[in-house]
């Protein structure tokens, strides 16, 4: 069956083909008919879990953590970040690494103004990695002073959740998070760039403000 979006979302012809079992799952759900509700318990169940889409609800139970801004651990559900407020959200494989340290959270850190400007109540970088390494990498790139919050998604309980989990164990790295960047209002899912793993093609901050552009 053929992926259907609304005319207000074509911009989620960006998101790259899903391979292997997510894909496999993927395909079996919607030969059934089944529908995003359907889908979200399937992820929530934890077995064969198709990534995230638009029009689907952000997981609410994952456990988070960040520093705040007076150096204290704060432990959350990830649903409490995103309720009743609109936020872009962005995912990376790893803090510190070459593409995630050059190019993805240094183009946020650098528009997260114009984000707020256009009716974005917070920007935030997640990846599996600890409260303090997120802090650490966050204060390199001058995430605090742009006001991009960097939540950690420890144990990878949120990347699971949304089907973006990524076995990185060939590189040393474990499970991690594919690459992703969304816009999200009170947990529904409003625009997805998701890419093919680790690459860096569409999840962008330009292109995501650019939509943004376009849609408001």
């Amino acid at each position: 069956m053929a992926r259907r979006h609304s005319s207000t979302h074509r911009s989620v012809d960006c998101m790259s083909r899903v391979r292997g079992v997510d894909a496999r799952a993927r395909g079996a759900l919607r030969a059934r008919g089944a529908s995003a509700t359907t889908r979200m318990r399937v992820r929530a169940r934890g077995i064969d879990r198709p990534p995230i889409e638009v029009g689907e609800t952000l997981p609410g139970e994952a456990s988070v953590a960040y520093v705040d801004d007076d150096g204290a651990l704060v432990r959350a559900r990830a649903g409490d970040l995103w309720a009743k407020r609109r936020v872009v959200v962005f995912a990376v494989p790893g803090a510190f690494t070459p593409t995630c340290s050059n190019k993805h959270l240094p183009g946020y850190v650098r528009l997260a103004e114009e984000f707020r400007a256009r009716g974005v109540d917070d920007v935030m970088c997640v990846s599996v990695n600890d409260a303090f390494v997120m802090n650490a990498w966050g204060e390199t790139a001058g995430a605090r002073k742009a006001r991009v919050r960097m939540v950690a998604d420890g144990s990878a309980t949120l990347a699971r959740a949304m089907g973006t989990d990524l076995d990185l164990s060939e590189q040393g790295m474990g499970t991690r998070s594919r690459r992703f960047a969304m816009i999200a209002y009170d947990g529904v899912v409003e625009y997805l760039a998701m890419e093919n793993g680790t690459k860096y093609e569409t999840s962008g901050a330009d292109e995501v403000l650019e939509h943004l552009k376009k849609s408001r």
